[in-house]
């Protein structure tokens, strides 16, 4: 963790004094500006056949915050979140959640803070519908989405990108100092036009504050690192997103052999200026230690989704759809629900 702070340190000095150069090159031709960033995410849903006796309106995001261009190539952002959680009593908690400096020049783009991290932004971009429903790797708690660090992406040519992370591990709801921290690197490769192959991996060093505790059997000789390796194909136009990836996280809560892997495939159509369809199909699998005598994770099994958009304005984003899950692959449950997107 201490590295993560010297390295966010010589970033934030790195930017500071190159900016402090460019002011004065600046001052004449460009105007610093700052924008307000606002932010939410609704539904309605109600159960059908299994799940009718559920039902409900609920509110998962709602940002706000401030974006400042100081030059060119440098701005900050502040941003808080009012719905990134909820206490015992069902009340709203609030967390900042971004608080970070940016730096973005010619072919490098640098993030130094709370920032937000590279493991699922391309499959999120693909994917279109994010305040519908997380991307697999977020919904499936492989990784936060939001962590206190640094990352670096540099761009090749217009073929190849390449970036490098490292961050605290916990994400933003828990910003402490501890000996544990996560390191993380990935590969855009875009072969042909509308295309990208994106690789990535991080490892996750293991301590004695995060630990799963081990069932009877396991000694303290089988906590290892955690890791992740991801691979995503994905093409889009100005009609059609589609994607599919595939992510496996090995020795989940540090424990060895606790791992748990799946596939999701998603496509999203224009069908007429204001219209979109969409679908989805994640399968979720995992395994476990042999001392292990009931399976640990309540996620695994299928989910699938199909939905359409409506956009009647920039700002806003209407969608019914039907999710049908399938947690244990011989009983199903299916939901209807209205989500909406607005942006200020």
């Amino acid at each position: 963790m201490t590295k993560i702070y010297y390295l966010s340190s010589i970033l934030f000095l790195t930017i500071f004094f190159h900016s402090h150069s460019l002011l004065a090159q600046d001052s004449l031709e460009f105007k610093p500006t700052g924008t307000i960033i606002a932010k939410g995410f609704l539904d309605y849903s109600t159960g059908l056949g299994n799940a009718e006796h559920t039902s409900g309106f609920d509110i998962t995001r709602a940002f706000l915050g401030y974006n400042y261009k100081f030059t060119r190539t440098l701005q900050a952002q502040l941003v808080v979140d009012g719905a990134s959680g909820k206490v015992s009593s069902g009340s709203l908690e609030v967390y900042v959640r971004n608080a970070f400096v940016n730096w973005n020049d010619k072919n490098f783009n640098i993030n130094g803070g709370l920032i937000g991290l590279l493991e699922y932004n391309t499959q999120e971009l693909y994917w279109m519908h994010r305040y519908v429903l997380k991307s697999y790797q977020d919904l499936n708690k492989m990784a936060p989405s939001v962590d206190l660090g640094a990352s670096f992406e540099y761009t090749f040519n217009p073929f190849i990108t390449a970036d490098l992370t490292f961050t605290n591990g916990e994400g933003y709801k828990k910003v402490k100092k501890d000996n544990s921290a996560r390191y993380a690197g990935g590969i855009s490769l875009h072969p042909i036009k509308n295309t990208v192959f994106r690789i990535y991996g991080d490892v996750y060093n293991h301590s004695e504050e995060l630990r799963d505790a081990l069932p009877t059997g396991l000694t303290g000789a089988n906590y290892k690192d955690q890791y992740i390796l991801a691979l995503f194909a994905g093409y889009m136009d100005k009609n059609i997103s589609c994607g599919i990836e595939y992510n496996h996280l090995y020795n989940k809560g540090f424990i060895e052999n606790k791992n748990y892997y799946g596939y999701s495939v998603y496509s999203s159509v224009k069908v007429a200026p204001k219209f979109r369809v969409y679908g989805r199909y994640d399968l979720t699998e995992s395994t476990q230690p042999d001392s292990f005598k009931e399976p640990w994770n309540d996620l695994d099994g299928q989910l699938m989704i199909v939905g359409v958009e409506f956009r009647p304005a920039k700002q806003l984003k209407i969608s019914p759809n039907i999710r049908n899950l399938n947690p244990t692959r011989n009983k199903s449950e299916q939901y209807f629900y209205i989500n909406i997107d607005f942006n200020l």
